[in-house]
């Protein structure tokens, strides 16, 4: 099958003047908005879909993720060549300092040792992939036994440990992970009051074999990212410019659409206009996926990772735009983390990042590139960047005199 571009413009036409009919007929001015936005976005996909249909443009052709060492790239580049260009990267080499035991984290042993007893919410039957976000299988049990049925015997099929809060949750974990430094200057992490996303990551996914999640967009166009720790992860992300392509619908009234599964999308025929990155993500890598972006991820085998949603110069003008309107949606807590964001001055210049160096890999200690939660949560994440990449300075230089 091919990609029907007539049916989607008119679907996403008749889409968009439902929306609009709804918010004519809402009360609320809040929830008008919030709906005329929706309607809104529905016609820009649509117009998107109607000017690519005449297009004379090549088809995309999907392409890899690239890859880095961690050891050569500095957080500063980071920043400049991946977070500002809207692109993905896998970021290699931290696999030692991931977790509290070190070259060992794969095995777990630091989850079941800090966590094993506690209770944790599994969705079954591939609840978890529910465009409507709701879990109509859930079943409330150990987090060792959940090991045992997902990793030890595979004989969970469907089950999912889901985007579980550690500070939340599973706070004895906190103790046992680390966030990769590149997201340490997470906005969301820097106001001065609490919004209802600052303790919301990390967050722990531990899936069974053959899972899939859903094709989505993060809300509030936050930017993301999945530290592997075991198992292997098959990831397809697509641009953020890429949605109109991917039959997105706004008919449930949020402003992340929901969208057909990928491969459903693949076996009704792709758009020629997406353009679309695919990687495996081993245990030890950690992927970027740029805010926006649309995604899918299979599990491969059994797997263990921990991730987090982060904002920053980039994508904040977006975050606050679709904050606002959620809490004009939603209520006063949600408005209280559009008005916590809106009201901080962030400055990032006045941190060096270029001070952390390259290294080649027989010098790089992949600890300096690593916060722990705690200074994490706290803030501090990026006076703990700068304070590593000055230590890892002075030694290097003593390195030197000692060789001249």
């Amino acid at each position: 099958m091919s990609y029907d571009a007539a049916s989607e413009i008119a679907r996403l036409d008749a889409e968009s003047r439902a929306l609009a009919a709804r918010a004519s007929d809402e009360s609320d001015a809040g929830a008008r908005e919030y709906l005329e936005e929706c309607a809104s976005r529905a016609a820009a996909a649509r117009d998107i879909v109607r000017d690519a249909a005449s297009s004379s443009a090549p088809p995309e052709v999907a392409r890899a993720v690239r890859r880095e060492r961690a050891s050569r790239l500095t957080v500063s580049r980071f920043r400049r060549e991946y977070v500002a260009a809207d692109v993905p990267v896998v970021i290699e080499g931290l696999g030692d300092a991931l977790t509290e035991d070190g070259a060992d984290g794969e095995a777990c042993e630091w989850l079941l040792r800090r966590a094993g007893s506690k209770k944790v919410a599994v969705s079954r039957r591939d609840a978890h992939r529910d465009s409507t976000l709701k879990c109509e299988a859930t079943d409330v049990l150990d987090l060792r036994e959940y090991w045992d049925e997902v990793v030890e015997r595979d004989d969970a099929p469907g089950s999912y440990l889901y985007d579980a809060s550690v500070p939340l949750k599973l706070p004895s974990l906190s103790e046992s992970v680390r966030v990769p430094a590149y997201f340490a200057h997470d906005y969301v992490q820097r106001t001065m009051r609490l919004t209802a996303f600052s303790r919301s990551w990390p967050s722990l996914f531990v899936a069974a074999r053959g899972t899939r999640s859903s094709l989505h967009v993060d809300q509030w166009q936050g930017h993301f990212f999945m530290a592997m720790v075991r198992g292997t992860k098959r990831w397809t992300v697509f641009h953020r410019s890429s949605t109109p392509h991917l039959r997105p619908s706004w008919s449930r009234g949020t402003l992340d659409p929901a969208m057909p599964p990928l491969e459903e999308q693949e076996e009704m025929g792709m758009s020629p206009r997406a353009t679309r990155w695919d990687v495996d993500l081993a245990p030890g890598e950690v992927l970027f996926v740029p805010g926006g972006a649309a995604h899918a991820v299979s599990n491969l085998d059994a797997t263990v990772a921990f991730a987090g949603n982060f904002i920053d110069d980039t994508n904040l003008d977006r975050a606050l735009f679709d904050l606002r309107l959620m809490g004009l949606k939603q209520g006063e807590q949600m408005m209280q983390s559009f008005t916590a964001l809106d009201e901080v001055d962030f400055d990032d210049d006045e941190y060096e990042y270029d001070s952390s160096f390259e290294h080649d890999d027989a010098s790089f200690d992949p600890e300096s590139r690593v916060v722990r939660v705690e200074d994490y949560l706290a803030g501090r994440g990026l006076d703990v960047v700068r304070a590593a990449a000055a230590a890892a300075a002075l030694k290097a230089a003593k390195r030197a005199d000692v060789e001249v």
